[in-house]
């Protein structure tokens, strides 16, 4: 089964550079890009209904217009915290209160720095994902 993952951040430029990272690096990756978490939250939604597998990893930016990524995880936590899916929140703040609030939540493994590199990447697939 190909790899999963989904990026949610408003930021186009780096949730495409981010992509092209990932897929040149593991071709075989299905990678969907969100705008909002509200967006992807509805793409869930629709994959739970249907019964078909999550995304194995979420890129999350913390701050987007329309529905943050904490507002993100609160929904996620209430409504899919029995899937698997590893999220990782994404931000360009260096904040140590964001970066607490994010870790405080159990289905978020850890906080990146964006812009995210493919260092980042691999390492969330080798750890995380090798056995997969």
């Amino acid at each position: 089964m190909p790899l999963g993952l989904m990026i949610v951040d408003n930021d186009h430029v780096n949730s495409f550079v981010l992509k092209n990272i990932i897929l040149r690096n593991y071709s075989e990756a299905e990678v969907k890009l969100f705008p909002d978490g509200e967006d992807a939250l509805k793409h869930l939604d629709e994959l739970d209904k249907k019964g078909q597998s999550f995304p194995d990893v979420i890129l999350l930016d913390i701050y987007m217009p329309l529905l943050d990524g904490f507002e993100f995880l609160d929904r996620y936590v209430e409504h899919f915290s029995h899937k698997n899916s590893l999220i990782f929140a994404m931000s360009s703040s260096l904040n140590k209160e964001d970066q607490q609030r994010a870790n405080n939540y159990d289905v978020v493994k850890g906080f990146i720095t964006k812009p995210l590199i493919y260092n980042n990447i691999q390492f969330i697939i080798e750890t995380y994902l090798k056995d997969t």
